[in-house]
């Protein structure tokens, strides 16, 4: 019965509004109901007084009431534990399909310590931790990821059964921000485009030669380690990065047409392989889609890469 009930509450917290950061658990609905060790208590408390009332015992009735105060009052201390919070910030980064998302909420109590208090997305893991005052902590949670595109989360439910597990309060919210998921990479061949002067070409070519040094560049973020010149970093130098004789020459396309198979998803998931590859290659590329194409970025740009996988996860 109690948890027919809980569902039926969280079905009509779903039809809420979306929530956005920062916010304060008090202006929510928070939600409370007696535990299986809350229906126990219920229990012990109902046979004392049974038992008071048939032997006419005074001293009983006086317990069995004492403990249903101490219940009461409880649910009161378990409510304002999870009341009195604030959801500071959060942040994740885009993850592959088949990955999990790792969620970092934050959560702030600016008056007194908050004891045993849970959070997690419904149908997920669920993390437990104690709140000092005035702190933020910070809850690291999983999310699984089955397919690409814009990942909308479950309901995020905050949760608390301090101070004696006779009660749970809870609050469930749905969240504004949706997440980004990448397609899932899928070995493939490296066979890429030529860019020609019209950006049309039609050559292809494995994968470009990066065996002729040519100089050294000041080092850029997101640059691959191995282009790195450690020798000259070792002299107290500077950061710089190798370029190859082959980065002077065309830079190369990885094509739609280039995936000769039926399967949309699959030959969408080769793609971000090939995207993968030709980040940590470090080679000027670019991406043609059906109806876009991204013309050839700095080699081992991380904007430059995020933006191809993005267009091969929006995909329709």
């Amino acid at each position: 019965m109690r948890g027919v009930i809980r569902n039926a509450i969280f079905r009509i917290t779903s039809r809420g509004p979306r929530r956005t950061l920062p916010l304060a658990i008090r202006k929510l609905r928070i939600y409370i109901l007696p535990t299986s060790r809350g229906y126990l208590f219920a229990f012990v408390i109902l046979a004392i007084l049974a038992g008071s009332m048939n032997y006419n015992n005074n001293p009983g009735f006086l317990f069995a009431f004492l403990l249903a105060a101490m219940a009461m009052m409880s649910t009161l201390y378990t409510q304002k534990n999870l009341k009195e919070l604030t959801m500071v910030s959060e942040k994740h980064a885009p993850v592959f399909a088949g990955d999990r998302i790792w969620f970092d909420l934050a959560l702030k109590s600016h008056t007194a310590p908050r004891y045993s208090i849970s959070v997690g997305f419904q149908d997920e893991e669920i993390v437990t931790r104690d709140i000092p005052a005035g702190e933020a902590v910070t809850f690291r949670l999983p999310l699984c990821t089955k397919k690409r595109g814009v990942f909308k989360p479950e309901r995020l439910i905050l949760s608390s059964t301090y101070p004696f597990g006779l009660f749970r309060t809870w609050v469930a919210i749905r969240m504004e921000s949706d997440y980004l998921v990448y397609p899932k990479p899928i070995p493939h061949p490296f066979v890429v485009s030529e860019d020609t002067s019209t950006g049309d070409g039609t050559g292809t070519s494995g994968r470009p030669g990066t065996d002729d040094f040519r100089d050294l560049r000041t080092y850029q973020p997101g640059d691959p380690l191995k282009r790195i010149a450690w020798k000259t970093l070792a002299r107290g130098q500077g950061l710089w990065s190798k370029t190859f004789e082959s980065e002077s020459g065309q830079a190369v396309y990885i094509s739609w047409e280039d995936i000769h198979t039926t399967e949309r998803e699959e030959k969408i998931s080769h793609l971000c392989h090939l995207v993968m590859e030709a980040h940590r290659s470090g080679v000027p590329y670019g991406l043609k889609l059906p109806g876009i194409t991204i013309r050839p970025g700095e080699a081992g740009g991380l904007a430059h890469r995020d933006r191809c996988l993005t267009s091969l996860a929006m995909m329709a």
